[in-house]
């Protein structure tokens, strides 16, 4: 009997140990300084107080021109946050 108990010990396999890497992201906190809103020239009050259509179209698209650029600048302050 003790015989076939030897056998039967020599016949399990070792147990085999891996290490294995895990790469895991971390969020890292990015505050870039992008500096206050600016002051956009087509408020409501301006439009309003423009003498006639020519005025508020052309307080329309210097604020949207404002915009465009406030977001290309706020486009790259993200982008280098990575």
């Amino acid at each position: 009997m003790f015989a076939v108990l030897l056998l039967c010990g020599c016949a399990t396999s070792q147990a085999v140990l891996k290490t294995q890497t895990v790469n895991v992201p971390v969020a890292l906190s990015c505050k870039p300084d992008i500096g206050s809103a600016p002051a956009y020239p087509d408020t409501p009050s301006a439009i309003a107080a423009a003498p006639d259509i020519f005025a508020r179209t052309k307080l329309l698209l210097a604020g949207r021109m404002a915009r465009i650029q406030r977001e290309a600048e706020l486009t790259v302050a993200l982008a280098a946050c990575g």
